[in-house]
This record gives C-alpha cells, sequence and structure tokens, in this order.
C-alpha cells in the first residue's frame, strides 16, 4: 500500500494527501521520455507535425466558431463576424508558428554564433545543447565542434613550436658567439701577437719557424669558420645536392654520436627542386637528432629512394621506441615531429611514423614531385 504524507495547514487542520516523489516519478517518466523522443525527431518532421496539428486545430475550431458565434441567431453567418474570427485565427497560427520554427531552428541559431565566434578568434566557443534536438544538426554541432578543437590544438602546437624556435635562434646565437669568442678569436688574436713578434727577429731560420706556425694558426682559424658555416647551412646541398649532402652530413653525425650509420640512396639520376632537397635534408637531421637524444639506439639506417615522381627518405633505428598515439596530441610533447610536418606538408608531401616500445622507430618522408622541374 502506497504511503502518503500529510501536510499541518494552521487552524484549517490537514491537507490533502501529498504522493511521495516516487510515484511522481513512474506517473511522469514515460511521459517525458515520449517527450524526449518527440523532440529528438528529425527538423522537417517536427514543422510537419506542428502545421498539422495547426490545420486540424483550425478546422475544428474554425467549424465550432461558425457554428455557434458568427452566425446569428437565425443561423446566417455574418461577414464581419467571420473576417474578424479569420483575423484572430489567422494571428494565433502566426504566432504558434513562428514559436515552432524559433524553437526548432535554436540549434541552428547556435551554430551560427559559433561560426561567428570561429571567424572573430575564438576556438574555445562551444554551441550549447539544444532542447529541441535534431539527429543531422547534432551530427552537423559534433564535427564542427571537432573541427575548431582540432584547429584550437594545431593553433597551440604552432604557438608553442615558434617559441621553441625563437628559443634555437638565441642558443644557437649564444653557441656562435661563444665559438667566435673562445676559440676564432683567441686564435686571431694569438696571431695578431706572432705578427707583432715577428717583426723584431732577425734570424732567417726563427723568421721561417714563426712563420710557418702562423701559417698554422691561421689555416686554424679557417677551418674552424668553415666548420661553422656548414653546420648553419651546408654547401654541399647547394653545390652537389641532396645525396651527397647527407652522405657527407651522416658521415659527421656518426663521428659525432658513436653510432653505426647505414646510407643508402638510389635512383637519383637529376637534382631534386631545391625546396625538395632542403626540407628533405631537414627532416632527415631533424629525425637523427631524434635518434641521439630519445632513442639510446646502436644502429641508425639512412635511405633515400626516388620511385618515378616519388621520393621517399627514411630514417630507422633499433632503439627503444615510443607509441606515436600517446606522444603526438600532448601540447608540449613531439613539437620536433610536428615541425617535420609542416616541413613536409610546405612542400605537398606527408611524413609517416612507424614506432612501437621497444622496437625502433621509422620516420619516411614521402614527397610527389608532380611534375615539378628537376635539375641535372
Amino acid at each position: 500500500m502506497e504511503q502518503v504524507v500529510y501536510e499541518a495547514t494552521g487552524a484549517q487542520g490537514l491537507a490533502p494527501p501529498r504522493a511521495r516523489p516516487a510515484a511522481a516519478r513512474r506517473l511522469f517518466g514515460p511521459l517525458r521520455l515520449l517527450v524526449q523522443r518527440l523532440f529528438g525527431i528529425p527538423l522537417f518532421y517536427k514543422v510537419l507535425i506542428a502545421n498539422g496539428l495547426l490545420v486540424a486545430l483550425g478546422a475544428v475550431l474554425g467549424t465550432w466558431l461558425a457554428l455557434n458565434v458568427v452566425a446569428d441567431a437565425r443561423g446566417v453567418l455574418r461577414l464581419e463576424r467571420v473576417a474578424a474570427m479569420a483575423a484572430l485565427a489567422t494571428a494565433i497560427s502566426l504566432a504558434i508558428n513562428v514559436a515552432v520554427l524559433k524553437a526548432a531552428l535554436q540549434p541552428l541559431v547556435a551554430l551560427g554564433r559559433v561560426v561567428d565566434e570561429v571567424r572573430g578568434g575564438n576556438l574555445r566557443v562551444r554551441a550549447p545543447r539544444a532542447l529541441l534536438t535534431d539527429p543531422a544538426i547534432e551530427r552537423l554541432s559534433d564535427t564542427l565542434h571537432e573541427i575548431v578543437g582540432a584547429l584550437q590544438h594545431h593553433r597551440e602546437q604552432l604557438q608553442a613550436m615558434s617559441y621553441q624556435v625563437l628559443q634555437a635562434q638565441e642558443d644557437e646565437r649564444k653557441r656562435i658567439a661563444r665559438e667566435l669568442h673562445d676559440e676564432t678569436a683567441q686564435v686571431l688574436t694569438t696571431l695578431l701577437i706572432g705578427l707583432k713578434m715577428l717583426e723584431r727577429v732577425k734570424n732567417p731560420g726563427e723568421l721561417r719557424r714563426r712563420t710557418a706556425e702562423l701559417r698554422e694558426l691561421a689555416a686554424q682559424a679557417l677551418e674552424e669558420v668553415r666548420n661553422m658555416a656548414v653546420e648553419l647551412r651546408p654547401t654541399t646541398l647547394d653545390d652537389l645536392g641532396l645525396v651527397a649532402a647527407l652522405e657527407s652530413s651522416t658521415e659527421g653525425y656518426a663521428a659525432r654520436v658513436h653510432l653505426r650509420v647505414h646510407f643508402e640512396a638510389q635512383g637519383f639520376e637529376r637534382r631534386l627542386p631545391p625546396q625538395v632537397e632542403l626540407a628533405l635534408y631537414r627532416v632527415v637531421q631533424e629525425a637523427l637528432t631524434n635518434v641521439a637524444r630519445h632513442a639510446s639506439a646502436h644502429q641508425v639506417w639512412v635511405t633515400l629512394r626516388q620511385h618515378g615522381r616519388e621520393v621517399v627518405a627514411s630514417v630507422r633505428d633499433n632503439g627503444v621506441g615510443f607509441d606515436p598515439a600517446a606522444t603526438l596530441p600532448r601540447k608540449e610533447a613531439g613539437l620536433g615531429l610536428f615541425g617535420m610536418r609542416e616541413r613536409m606538408a610546405l612542400i605537398g608531401g606527408q611524413l609517416s611514423i612507424e614506432s612501437h616500445p621497444g622496437q625502433g622507430t621509422c620516420i619516411s618522408a614521402h614527397v610527389p614531385l608532380d611534375g615539378a622541374a628537376v635539375e641535372p
């Protein structure tokens, strides 16, 4: 037996019994579910059902009014009453249609506001869920939110990469200034002092010995300046092309990090476009840098292949590997990989990453030439 609760009302005694909330939920639960399902049908059927109800209600109400209101005592219709009731029915119908259409189009209005905010640069805006939902509009809203979220993530990565680029530029300037001061400037200072002392030498044998020492110092300074220039921009890339530049770069890389580096190039009979050569060179350079920093590898394979109108550059190692799905979405991680993707996007190429923890990593850059001119 269902329990009831009585409320005191002062002098008038007890109020009528009030059912507990559980009974109300059992009563209105199916009704609320039915209303939610009706609100979830497509927009076309919402408007069609609303207008159909209006037409049916107008027909029934108009017939009743014609028989009971607009006719006089003898049963004859009065034109002024007919006109007044028609105007009133039209106004009511239009008001109901406006309310129905406004509620039904509310999700589209909300999406329009989101588009305006995104156009203004606000990528954090999201459209709220509307009461009268529509499956097609919901899919459109979800897709728009995914696109805006991807744009926001892309912007954050670009900002983080820009900061790292500026920081790397400052670090590179500090390194160059330190090397110029500690090495090249010291050698040139020693050379100047030696030239001053050379003026006082009278013995021909001592003069020749001092001259030879000064020549070695000048050669040392020249070699240091040349090495610094090669690190900033390899002249081999401009003079001999991508294959020769990467072969030389991998030899120097193996000597610096003490790894076994295997280099192979196939199918290159002509020079590639300069922008393609530079992008591939920087991608391979960045991939080798990542191997030295994170891979803990013992061997690296650098491969260049040209298959018809496509060039593929790959860097594979036998290091510890990683999970690309867990690394790339993070804001502060994978910016080197993000930078390589951006370089490939600039020349119409793609970057693929294959890696598993404990199984090494393979980074491949695919560049379609698309009829671009190649140099002999």
